[in-house]
């Protein structure tokens, strides 16, 4: 087993699991791969701060015939998420803003954003009834969402917002001109809530996103592999997307996939929502600081009573549950079956207890996934950090996660 900078590597059993379970875990990543379901996959898990499992399988690329590897490196999308919300948590550690503070005060441009309402089939728009605050830009309940969510009528769509040949302030003030989805406060919504945190820790730190994560997240815990940009040295080993085609076979959708970075090194869109690269060991790396109460491997990232507050729900029932939702399309909205029983913390999902769940887990976990399947939980009940990274698109791939839980919780 290779092993991750500042982990020691471990027999399960040493931690109080048993070897077959991690013999099970390999045998059903591996099964992926040989069955054609995935072309290549990485996983990694450490209990109690030991590494007790971290392998390679299959391909990063088919058509190269390149091996997947430890050191791959994967695009996170959404798993950008929480190291989005760890980043401007550290300037709320500094003292630099609140979680109470208006967002205007340091985006201006946010303090006239109008609200969508809809009565009767017709499209007005009402003032804030209070202005967006830090704490509700964290909880996903600002009214933020993406482009599906909004009427057809408003033409609004990601490279708007995210254009790859312009910067995240261009995109943040276009995204000030359209409305709100929901008053701020009244309910979590999936969106941009991530891209305009990056702006904002951009604009309080004075340094430019990339530059401001590389130096309070990245350095620190030594994850040199996660960044914005992929050097021409390492654009091989930048897994591939793959997706199931109709034979059965796997179909290179690279090109189709969601474009929210280019990944070159002269990018200036740094999306806190999803244009993050990384590797298997550096977001367990990640994972590990986070269930350490902020620090990993003597580098303090958060304050411990910070994480605290990252890691705890912080929805009301009215607000949840967590769910896609198109207003203004006629359409109803689906809860996400595999979320039942979650609520959010600060950019990261959190398990609820007494609730009725669809995936087994500890007491207080946490947990997301990534568009292109990457998925990745901290349960704290067993000590355990857990991240499995492919490149694949289906509307609902979560092999990796359940290979590991199904395993681990069985």
């Amino acid at each position: 087993m290779n092993t991750i900078k500042g982990f020691d590597p471990a027999d399960p059993e040493e931690v109080g699991l048993a070897k077959a379970r991690i013999a099970a875990i390999e045998d059903g990543m591996r099964a992926l791969v040989d069955d054609s379901r995935r072309a290549g996959i990485v996983s990694a898990i450490a209990c109690r701060g030991k590494l007790i499992h971290y392998q390679a399988y299959g391909r990063c690329d088919l058509e190269a015939d390149w091996p997947m590897e430890e050191g791959s490196l994967f695009r996170l999308f959404s798993m950008t998420r929480a190291i989005t919300a760890t980043g401007l948590l550290t300037l709320v550690d500094d003292g630099l803003l609140s979680l109470e503070d208006p967002v205007a005060r340091f985006l201006p441009e946010f303090a006239d954003t109008p609200v969508l309402e809809i009565r009767d089939d017709k499209i007005t728009t009402v003032p804030q009834r209070s202005p967006i605050n830090v704490q509700q830009l964290l909880t996903y309940t600002a009214g933020f969402g993406y482009p599906m969510s909004y009427p057809d009528s408003f033409g609004l769509t990601m490279d708007q917002v995210l254009p790859v040949d312009a910067s995240l302030a261009t995109g943040i003030k276009r995204l000030a001109e359209v409305p709100l989805l929901a008053q701020p406060g009244a309910r979590w919504r999936y969106g941009f809530s991530g891209d305009v945190t990056a702006r904002l820790a951009e604009v309080v730190s004075g340094r430019s996103y990339d530059e401001f994560l590389d130096e309070r997240v990245f350095q620190p815990l030594m994850m040199s592999n996660t960044g914005f940009t992929v050097s021409a040295e390492r654009k091989n080993d930048l897994a591939q997307i793959y997706s199931q085609g109709q034979d059965g076979t796997l179909v290179n959708s690279t090109a189709r996939a969601p474009v929210t970075n280019s990944y070159e090194p002269d990018t200036r869109m740094f999306s806190g929502g999803g244009g993050l690269v990384s590797t298997a060991g550096d977001y367990l790396v990640f994972c590990q600081m986070l269930l350490n109460g902020g620090e990993f491997n003597g580098a303090r990232i958060l304050a411990t009573q910070t994480v605290a507050n990252m890691l705890r729900n912080q929805l009301t029932p009215e607000q949840g549950p967590l769910m896609w939702s198109a207003p203004g399309r006629g359409t109803k909205d689906d809860t996400w079956a595999a979320h039942n029983g979650y609520g959010w913390g600060l950019g990261i999902s959190v398990r609820l207890e007494n609730e009725t769940h669809t995936i087994p887990g500890g007491r207080g976990e946490c947990r997301w996934d990534g568009l292109a399947n990457t998925t990745y939980f901290i349960d704290p009940e067993h000590q355990i950090v857990a991240v499995a990274m492919s490149q694949f698109l289906a509307m609902d791939g979560r092999e990796l996660e359940l290979v590991i839980r199904d395993n681990l919780y069985g």
